[in-house]
């Protein structure tokens, strides 16, 4: 996520090398979606990922990453995500922000400026993304 990067709320100093360690993570998230990187995002992805798109469509890990990789779900160059609260939780990071950009979904052109939720658990495998969520709807 992108932009005046916000400090969490009662951020500990673990806690804020949490924060940092996942933002770097999303940045390469967000890199790897633009350019259709399917191994890079299969490795940020947790396994048990829940992902809502804007229209509200649930994909699991497997269903997100066959789109991406058939360019059945394609994002430009421009697609963002700017960050606007965060929270570190022990082994949760909480990133909400805006999710600006194109995209292409099935051939047909989406322009988007939603806000849009992003939780990345640690575990063994280390920070990955296991839930996001993002919406059209009006603020």
């Amino acid at each position: 996520m992108t932009g005046a990067i916000p400090q969490a709320m009662f951020a500990t100093a673990a806690n804020q090398a949490c924060l940092e360690a996942v933002r770097a993570l999303e940045r390469s998230r967000i890199e790897a979606t633009r350019t259709n990187d399917v191994g890079r995002l299969e490795s940020l992805l947790h396994d048990q990922l829940i992902y809502v798109n804007s229209a509200g469509e649930i994909y699991d890990k497997q269903r997100y990453l066959h789109g991406i990789g058939t360019q059945a779900l394609t994002y430009d160059r421009d697609f963002d995500v700017r960050e606007t609260h965060a929270r570190a939780l022990d082994d949760l990071v909480i990133l909400a922000g805006i999710m600006l950009g194109h995209s292409r979904l099935d051939g047909e052109q989406q322009v988007f400026h939603f806000p849009c939720i992003g939780v990345w658990r640690k575990d063994s495998g280390g920070w990955r993304m296991i839930a996001w969520q993002s919406s059209s709807g009006s603020r």
